[in-house]
C-alpha cells in the first residue's frame, strides 16, 4: 500500500468522523430545548421533594439549603443553555469565545464571583483569548490560501493527476 493511498484513507476516515460528529451535534442541538426543559423540571421537582422530605423530618435548615442549591442550579442551567445556544449551529473557536463573552456577566454572577478585580481580570483574559483566537483564525486562512496557491499548476503546466480512488 502506497503512502498516497494511506493518506487518502486517513483523509476519508477523518471526513467521515467529522461528518458523524457534526450530524450528532446537530441532532443533540435540535433536542437541546427539550433536554434543558427536562433537566430544569427535574431540578424543580427533586428540589421540592427534598425540601418537603427534610422539612417533614424536622431538618428545616437542610431543606432551606436544598432550595437555595436547586435555585442556583436552575440559574446555572439557564446560563449554560444561553452560552451553548450562542455557539451557533456550526460552532467554531471564534463563536465559542463570542458566546462566552456575551454571557460572561451571567456566568460570573452564577459562579458567585463578586470581587471587581477578579471580574475585571477574567473579563480581560477572555477578551484577549478571543482576540488571539481571531488572529489565529486569520493566520490559518492565509496559510491555507498559500498552500492552495502553491499546489496550483503554473500557467501552461498540466494539472496533477488526481489521487487514486480508495479500494475496499
Amino acid at each position: 500500500m502506497s503512502l498516497a493511498t494511506i493518506e487518502l484513507k486517513l483523509e476519508l476516515a477523518e471526513h467521515s468522523t467529522a461528518a458523524w460528529i457534526q450530524k450528532t451535534l446537530l441532532e443533540v442541538e435540535g433536542k437541546a430545548p427539550e433536554i434543558t426543559s427536562v433537566v430544569d423540571t427535574s431540578i424543580k421537582y427533586i428540589g421540592l421533594c427534598l425540601q418537603i422530605g427534610l422539612g417533614a423530618a424536622g431538618n428545616t435548615a437542610a431543606a432551606s439549603v436544598v432550595g437555595t442549591v436547586a435555585a442556583q442550579a436552575q440559574r446555572d442551567l439557564t446560563a449554560v443553555s444561553a452560552t451553548v445556544a450562542d455557539f451557533g449551529a456550526t460552532p467554531t473557536a471564534a463563536s465559542a469565545f463570542a458566546a462566552i463573552q456575551t454571557n460572561l456577566g451571567t456566568i460570573l454572577t452564577d459562579a458567585n464571583v463578586k470581587d471587581p478585580t477578579t471580574i475585571a481580570s477574567v473579563t480581560k483574559a477572555i477578551n484577549e483569548v478571543g482576540t488571539l483566537g481571531a488572529a489565529v483564525s486569520t493566520a490559518a486562512t492565509a496559510i491555507q490560501a498559500s498552500v492552495d496557491a502553491a499546489n496550483q499548476p503554473a500557467v501552461g503546466e498540466p494539472a496533477p493527476d488526481p489521487a487514486p480512488a480508495p479500494t475496499a
